[in-house]
């Protein structure tokens, strides 16, 4: 099955753009969506949609749902946040959608929308499905509006917002560049707006590095935060797609994000393998569970690289939560991904096999159901 996976058309010269903006970005800051400023930002993208097939997916349902569903704090109370954020979104969309077909109408652009989660793309059919839609819309001419479904999952409005969405579908649609717009000029290691000696970083080539030093702070518009655009752009470093963060506030920089060198910070990955290999390793790494993954030591990242199966023996540690059957990224213990793989066990199992391994009767990981990373 997964050999029938496919790269892209080689006929196909028109490189691929994949952007993200954030609520900040779409409020100005502010606790509404500017319409406005949205006309301009419908003009940026335009212009780049003339170079390339470009792919916008928007967070800022619930910042402007919030603004329409005015609680008070009694009303507040019956619900968790996580319930609210999720009214807020429910609310907020179709708000946010007339918003932008209104912004580019006068451009005479068609948008299309789509409601996805990260585990869209975690069943094949449904991965192909997915990718086949979004791709017809590109051949029309029609600008694909990614929106994640937050009445359905809390995934997106838990974890990250809709970065690691944007550098799921990136994958997924093997683009050329994932651009993530924020407020900043691009990644600094503490909080800008806060310390004066922050320092931007301005070319990245081991996002596990720089993870390890930025400041973990969330925005107050959006639910990402820096961290996780790093993350993202982590995700999307592996399969081999560069990542831009630059700032969506200012015009000017949307003219030259598919530059060579251009402005923010700029995550540069290492070669990829041939397009028929790389194709299986989008779709594990798309259909990923976001949330497990198993630690192994040196031995058995040695194993892996010689095409053995993952076992018991090699694994240190365990992290969040998994069934048997997910994709869980396996990583060494400086935080690389090795690999992306089917696993046997059930987190709980592999857990309690630490005091008990007669529960382990075959490999965690077999051999023909994982997909080595060229890193």
């Amino acid at each position: 099955m997964l050999g029938a996976i496919m790269s892209r058309s080689v006929l196909d010269q028109k490189k691929r753009l994949v952007l993200k903006l954030g609520s900040s970005v779409l409020t100005r800051e502010t606790k509404m969506i500017d319409r406005a400023w949205l006309h301009q930002l419908a003009g940026a993208i335009v212009k780049l949609k003339s170079q390339y097939d470009i792919v916008v997916v928007c967070s800022g349902a619930a910042t402007e749902g919030k603004h329409h569903v005015q609680l008070t704090p009694a009303e507040k109370s019956k619900y968790t946040e996580m319930a609210r954020k999720q009214l807020y979104a429910a609310v907020g969309q179709p708000y946010l959608l007339q918003a932008l077909i209104e912004a580019f109408n006068p451009y005479g652009v068609t948008i299309g929308q789509a409601l996805l989660t990260r585990n869209t793309f975690s069943e094949l059919n449904r991965y192909y499905n997915t990718t086949a839609v979004l791709n017809h819309m590109l051949d029309e001419g029609i600008i694909p509006i990614i929106n994640g479904n937050d009445v359905i999952t809390t995934l997106e409005l838990s974890s990250g917002g809709n970065d690691g969405l944007a550098a799921v579908l990136a994958i997924a649609l093997d683009a050329d560049r994932l651009v993530l717009m924020t407020n900043t000029d691009g990644v600094y290691d503490k909080n800008p707006f806060g310390e004066g000696d922050a320092k931007k970083f301005y070319t990245v080539k081991d996002p596990d590095i720089l993870l390890r030093m930025i400041d973990a702070e969330t925005s107050q518009t959006g639910i990402g935060g820096m961290q996780a655009k790093v993350q993202a752009a982590r995700l999307a470093w592996y399969a081999g797609i560069q990542t831009v963060v630059a700032n969506g506030l200012n015009i000017e920089t949307y003219q030259y994000v598919m530059d060579d060198a251009p402005p923010g910070t700029w995550f540069i990955p290492p070669a990829v393998p041939s397009h028929s290999e790389q194709a299986k390793i989008r779709w594990f790494l798309s259909a990923r569970n976001n949330f497990g993954s198993v630690i192994i030591d040196a031995g058995a990242e040695q194993a892996l690289k010689q095409r053995k199966s993952l076992l018991f023996v090699g694994v240190k540690e365990i992290r969040g939560e998994f069934r048997s059957g997910d994709i869980i990224s396996i990583e060494n213990t400086h935080g690389q991904i090795v690999a992306c793989g089917l696993v046997a066990y059930d987190a709980r199992i592999l857990q309690q096999a630490v005091q008990e391994p007669s529960l382990i009767d075959k490999p965690v990981v077999h051999a023909n159901k994982l997909k080595l990373l060229y890193v």
